[in-house]
This record gives structure tokens, sequence and C-alpha cells, in this order.
């Protein structure tokens, strides 16, 4: 009970606001500085740790915790490590807890650290060594950092794994970029609509306007989001955005060429939906009033890049379709993408709806 008490304690001094059901959900993690401390909340994924599991079942469990928690221990201290300048951060403290409230076996361990230094560290750098497993590959981790008032998030991967925290308004803008970039090329269903409007268009002149104003559409919702102007809540735009899909495919479907002709505004009341959801993810990062101009111009500008890269991609594609001498291929092409758009976005309307 001592040590329940005094895990709450901590908890409540570094990683306020927290959902109540989980520790600290996957993929996440929180450091709060307090005066010459630090205190550290992190998910770490199992694949990242060895020789821990018993029973073979590739989670990890109360028991296997407590007969290897010196080793898993080290094994946690081994993949962290936090600087202030050059001085490398005093582990004081250290717990490994299952994230979960009914504490059932997890693929996460929610691992808990308390640094000290000579002095408080106003500017922190953080590394994770959490990427090198053939399990951990490809996962990513949002940190955010709090001191004080101050608060500054990054996405780390297995290409970027170390940051500098309140470094300044630049490396904040640079870290955004690239994380609005991994949000949008991971981004299926975001993908997909901009498929769907772009698959059925046979111009230059329609691509440039409905890129466009789903750009300025989803720009518009993003800032308005970050700004607390409009607030929706996941649940709800998850399914509607899923919807737009729908709306579209069966729209290019029933009036084909048709449609283009009012393509532009649907596309831009639909952009503001994404525009939304896209904020979800930014909000995932913990954005700061210090950093917030920063961190929504770079995920934004990431976001913009990375869908350029994607709408580049398959224009060319399909200009090189229609160049083709094959008229009937250049017809079925677009209704057989809208036909395929349409059974995806029922099922992510349908699996969202119930989630």
């Amino acid at each position: 009970m001592r040590r329940l008490c005094l895990i709450l304690g901590w908890l409540a001094c570094a990683v306020p606001g927290l959902a109540q059901a989980h520790l600290v959900a996957a993929g996440q993690g929180a450091i709060r500085i307090v005066d010459r401390a630090a205190f550290v909340l992190l998910s770490v994924p199992v694949g990242a740790l060895s020789g821990f599991d018993d029973n073979r079942d590739g989670l990890i469990d109360r028991a296997e915790i407590d007969a290897h928690r010196s080793q898993l221990d080290a094994q946690v201290s081994a993949l962290l490590d936090l600087r202030s300048g050059e001085e490398r951060g005093t582990l004081t403290f250290s717990d490994l807890l299952l994230p979960g409230e009914d504490g059932a076996p997890a693929g996460e361990v929610a691992a808990m650290r308390t640094y000290t230094w000579n002095a408080h560290p106003a500017r922190l750098a953080v590394r994770v060594h959490l990427f090198h497993s053939d399990a951990a590959r490809g996962r990513q981790l949002a940190l955010r950092v709090i001191d004080g008032a101050r608060t500054e998030a990054a996405m780390l991967d297995a290409a970027r794994p170390a940051h500098e925290f309140f470094a300044g308004n630049l490396a904040t803008f640079a870290s955004f970029v690239r994380a609005g970039v991994g949000h949008i090329l991971h981004g299926p269903d975001h993908l997909l609509f901009l498929l769907t409007i772009l698959a059925v268009g046979a111009s230059w002149r329609y691509w440039l306007t409905v890129v466009t104003s789903f750009t300025v559409a989803h720009s518009l919702a993003l800032a308005a989001s970050v700004f607390e102007w409009v607030a929706a809540p996941p649940r709800l735009i998850e399914p509607l955005i899923a919807a737009s899909i729908v709306v579209v495919a069966v729209d290019n479907l029933v009036r084909g060429h048709r449609a283009l002709a009012h393509r532009a505004t649907l596309v831009f009341a639909f952009g503001l939906l994404h525009g939304l959801g896209i904020a979800s993810g930014l909000a995932e990062l913990g954005l700061g009033q210090q950093t917030r101009l920063a961190g929504l111009a770079g995920f934004n500008l990431g976001v913009e890049a990375g869908q350029l890269v994607f709408v580049a991609g398959l224009l060319s594609v399909l200009a090189a379709l229609r160049a083709l001498p094959l008229e009937r291929w250049s017809n079925v092409a677009p209704r057989l993408a809208s036909i395929c758009a349409a059974v995806i976005g029922t099922f992510w309307l349908v699996e969202r709806s119930f989630a």
C-alpha cells in the first residue's frame, strides 16, 4: 500500500491529464521537469525487451515483471538516454507497471523513471533505443515534455530516435514537419479520399481545383481546432470521414463526369471533416502554448508535403493511363477505383460506427 501511494503521488505530480483507464497509451510518453529532476512515464513495447516471456504468449504480465524485474529494469534503462548539455541524468527511481488498470497481460509496459542533474535542465536532449528490434520496427513514439508553463512534443521513430526539447521554435517546426508527413502518408482514409476525387477527373484544371479546395479546407479546420475555435470528438469525425469516401465514390458511379461541375464545393465541405481528423493526430502530440504556432505550421506543411508526394505520383499514373491507346481501360479504371473506394469506405464506416 505504501508503494502504491508513492506511485500514485509520483504520477499525479509527473503526468497529470493522462487517460484514467491507462497509465500511458501505447506509443506515447511524458516527461515532467521539476527543479533538478525529470519524471518519466513511457510506453515501452515488449518487442524492445527480451528474456521475460516465460509463457511464450508474446505479452507481459505481472508475474513476468516480478520474476525478471532487475533484468527488465536494466534493459529499460539502456533504452533511454536523457541529457542536459553534456551531463547525463542520474537515475534515482525506477519501476515497471502494466499500463491497463485491470492488470491484464499487455504488449506494452509502463516504465516509470526519475532522473536528476546538478542544475535545472533548461534544454533536455532525449534519445530512445526502442526501434532496433524487428518487432518494434515501424513504431513511433509521441513524447511530450513539460517544464513549468513550457510544453513541447516530438514524434520519434527509427529514422529520428532523438530530440532536444526546448531548443527553440525552429527545432519544433522541423520536428512537426516530419510528424505531418508521417501522419498523412500513414493515413489510408485521407489518401483513399484523394484517390476517389482525382480518379474520375480528366483534366489538370479539375485536378488542381479539387486538390486546392481540399487543401484549403483541411488547413482551415486544422488551424481552427488547434486554436480551440471548434472541437469535435474523434468518435464522431472518424465515421464521417469514412462516409465522405462512400459519398464521393457513389457520386462518381451514379453521375460520372456530370458530378465534376460542383465537385469542388463538395470536396471543400468534406475537407473540413478531414481537417478535424488530422487535428486529432496533432492533438496527440500535445502542443503547448509556446510551440503552438511553430508546431501547427510545421505539421500542416508536413501534411501538405506528404499529400503533394501522393498526388504527384497518382496524377502521373493517371496521366500515363490516359495516354495509352486503351480507351476502354481509361473509362473502366475510374469506375473500378470508385467501386473499391465505396466498398472500403463502407467497411470503415461500419467498423468505426460500432467500435
